[in-house]
């Protein structure tokens, strides 16, 4: 066992694959603390820990502590240094893709969901770095020259399908929580897609391409309907910023057609008021002139 410390080491591959699950729980525990001390490791040294994390996952039969084990491994990523950040990852997908076809049915499932962590948290801690272009492209080499290489055929056709099946969905979760955090996300989708990509145009495998084809059909038709979705919901704000004005015009013409007749009747009254103090007049002109005459 490696020591950093008195308290901080990196454990062997024998504990990490201990019949006992709190031997196996003490190991990650173990591993995580190390790997948060920013330790530099060797290509072998990452590959015998992932070989002793094969099995450790391995050994984990109950379905609570498979997602808790996928769980606790994925988010291992986030306490890497930039630099160890594409080796570890190296070394996951090269032991995973060496062990996959020993892997028996009954236990399939559980690594395809350890896979999908591995994805989801490889896009998180590339978020968390605000997608920096150089690392974002690092990571998508290491794909293409790992798990996703198109004419590699020692690499499971499995493991392709199942990566472009989750890809878009994991990555959106990761673009889902940044929104709810109201950060400002630089993805260069073009980088990001570049795997499925390459995939439909270069995998030597035709199922590969068709799925990789159908991938970024579906990712296209989505963004699609979200930038139209984002347009009608512009219009709709633009419209509710016009609707006070509009009331407002509206109250003003109302207005004014409510006071137009009480007009029209005081000029109709007008006259009929000059039109008897005029015959007022002429009678009191007549008596005038009777008296004179008397």
């Amino acid at each position: 066992m490696d020591t950093i410390g008195p308290e901080v080491s990196l454990p062997f591959g024998k504990e990490l694959a201990a019949n006992e699950k709190k031997t196996r729980d003490k190991a990650v525990r173990s591993l995580k603390k190390f790997i948060a001390t920013g330790a530099d490791l060797s290509k072998s040294d990452l590959l015998k820990l992932w070989k002793g994390l094969f099995y450790c996952y391995w050994m984990s039969d109950k379905p609570l502590v498979q997602q808790a084990l996928a769980q606790d491994l994925g988010s291992l990523l986030l306490d890497l240094s930039t630099d160890s950040f594409i080796p570890f990852l190296e070394a996951f997908w090269e032991i995973h893709c060496t062990q996959w076809h020993g892997i028996d049915r009954i236990r399939l499932d559980k690594y395809y969901m350890l896979l999908r962590r591995m994805i989801f948290f490889a896009f998180l801690y590339l978020a968390n770095q605000d997608w920096n272009e150089e690392m974002t492209e690092a990571y998508m080499t290491m794909l293409l020259e790992g798990p996703m290489h198109p004419t590699d055929r020692s690499k499971p056709d499995s493991i392709r399908y199942h990566i472009i099946d989750i890809y878009f969905e994991e990555l959106d979760k990761i673009l889902e929580l940044q929104r709810e955090q109201g950060e400002e996300i630089h993805l260069d989708m073009d980088a990001i897609k570049r795997p499925l990509v390459v995939s439909s145009k270069d995998a030597i495998n035709k199922v590969t391409r068709k799925k990789a084809k159908e991938a970024l059909a579906a990712r296209k038709q989505q963004e699609k309907e979200d930038e139209d979705e984002e347009k009608e919901e512009d219009e709709n704000v633009e419209d509710a910023s016009e609707e006070p004005e509009q009331v407002q015009v509206e109250e003003e013409k109302i207005a004014s057609e409510e006071s137009e007749p009480e007009q029209d009747v005081e000029e109709e009254v007008k006259p009929k008021k000059s039109s008897s103090s005029s015959k007022k007049r002429k009678a009191s002109t007549k008596k005038q002139s009777k008296k004179r005459k008397l």
